[in-house]
């Protein structure tokens, strides 16, 4: 578990990075800019397939640990990287379903 939460938490951190290369990428077609931003396609595309996956790692983390305590068993990591990841999946969800 603590394993799958630091993986998580890489995750949630590549998916804001996602979500600031697409406000940059948004803001460069506005302007009609016609060079890329960032001249980076690895580490942009990581960050892109990070950004996608992080909501199915961080769902699956988030219902592991809500049925460790809804069964009443020790969550055997800090308690501030389990609330930021559950905070991480509001915001994916916000982000992925409502915006």
């Amino acid at each position: 578990m603590k394993f799958l939460s630091k993986i998580t938490f890489i995750c949630n951190i590549g998916f804001v990075v996602f979500v600031v290369l697409g406000y940059i990428e948004l803001q460069g077609k506005k302007s009609n800019i016609e060079d890329g931003l960032l001249p980076l396609p690895f580490l942009s595309g990581t960050m892109v397939v990070l950004g996608q996956f992080a909501i199915f790692l961080n769902l699956f983390f988030c219902l592991a640990a809500g049925v460790l305590f809804f069964s009443k068993k020790s969550i055997p990591i800090a308690s501030w990287l389990l609330i930021v990841n559950f905070l991480f999946l509001l915001i994916q969800l916000y982000y992925f379903l409502i915006y």
